[in-house]
């Protein structure tokens, strides 16, 4: 059988850069050379050893043949709020911040007409909640009346992301597959992204847009848990929340209904409040509480049966499709179409931007030149 010499700097590097040790990948690599070795010396290994590493990390086998470090970009600031405790993004949250990396590197090079905008009003971590989200929603242009129409979650969601991606910003739903991360966005250069998990409700997605914009505004990209104890995160929630909140839909949707009567009245009217305005209970309960609605022993009950009720989270069927269209977005995915039609790109060029295979691209081009229906 064919061998092939591989580096172990190459392959030290990789493991270094997933946070992964020599034992705990040998664990699940099926390969007859000892991996400790590899990580240590250049060697020559069998062809199927190279394929099993290959599929491991998640690369191109030719990769592994780069007799160099693996550099991997930095994933931006860390707004998370762990504690004491210092835990770095899971080997599959890398993966993704990579792979939205090269499409970030892509758009630039292929379609860098496409740059994000931000709102012309200037605002930074001192600009307050309700004025920066007030300018954010106005420069994203969507009215009150179209946000409460919304059919269903999934409505709200396109919604939301339409008006994102229409400011130039590409919207990415993707599997994060780590726990402490919800969210994270990129700016590089003219190009930016926000991506949010798929792991999480509609409404909690829309959220989390808006949050991610708003570092995008602030020039603070990077993995974020949406978490209140980090002084960043606690005011780009604030402004998402002034953003999809504003007073006059809190007070209008309020109307003549209070909080107060009973506990089994108060989960009613939440649950009916964030149905209402399509918006996560926990984001609303946040609002409801910075507006005065709420007290602080109010919030915290309301927020303890919250937390402690079982989401009925609907499981969707869908198709092979929309979930594949989401992990781009849609305009990122228009826009290679586009440079398929111009001639910029052949069809392996754009399979490979999709994340698709090649066979799959016409059916992939229907399904998103369909008219707009939910996002899943």
């Amino acid at each position: 059988m064919a061998s092939v010499s591989i580096s172990a700097r190459r392959i030290s590097s990789m493991l270094a850069n997933r946070h992964q040790s020599v034992a705990a990948a040998a664990s699940v690599i099926p390969l007859t050379a000892e991996l400790a070795v590899l990580a240590t010396d250049d060697c020559e290994v069998e062809f199927d050893d190279l394929v099993a590493l290959a599929k491991h990390f998640k690369r191109p086998w030719s990769y592994l043949l780069i007799d160099e470090p693996e550099v991997f970009d930095s994933a931006g600031e860390d707004n998370r709020s762990l504690g004491n405790q210092r835990r770095p993004p899971s080997p599959e949250l890398l993966d993704e911040i990579e792979a939205v990396i090269d499409m970030l590197d892509a758009a630039a090079e292929l379609f860098p007409e496409t740059r994000h905008e931000i709102p012309p009003m200037r605002i930074t971590p001192d600009t307050p909640p309700e004025i920066a989200g007030a300018a954010i929603r106005a420069f994203l242009g969507v009215t009150t009346e179209e946000q409460v129409a919304a059919r269903d979650p999934y409505e709200a969601l396109r919604l939301w992301g339409d008006a994102l991606q229409g400011r130039g910003v590409y919207f990415a739903q993707r599997g994060l597959h780590d726990d402490t991360v919800r969210a994270f966005s990129r700016v590089s250069g003219e190009q930016a992204v926000v991506v949010v998990d798929t792991e999480d409700p509609p409404y909690a997605r829309v959220f989390s847009l808006l949050h991610e914009y708003c570092h995008v505004i602030l020039r603070s990209t990077g993995v974020c848990d949406l978490s209140d104890h980090s002084t960043v995160e606690r005011h780009c929630n604030a402004v998402a929340a002034a953003a999809l909140m504003p007073l006059t839909l809190v007070r209008s949707i309020l109307a003549g209904r209070r909080f107060g009567v009973s506990p089994d009245a108060d989960d009613d009217l939440i649950q009916s409040l964030s149905r209402g305005m399509h918006v996560s209970q926990a984001a609303l309960l946040i609002r409801l509480r910075d507006v005065g609605v709420l007290d602080q022993p109010a919030f915290d009950e309301l927020e303890s049966r919250r937390a402690g009720r079982r989401a009925d989270q609907e499981k969707r069927g869908g198709t092979y499709y929309p979930p594949k269209i989401n992990r781009v977005g849609r305009r990122y995915a228009h826009n290679v179409f586009g440079a398929l039609d111009d001639g910029l790109i052949d069809r392996q060029d754009a399979a490979t931007l999709l994340e698709i295979g090649q066979h799959l691209i016409p059916t992939y081009r229907e399904e998103l030149d369909k008219p707009a229906g939910r996002s899943r």
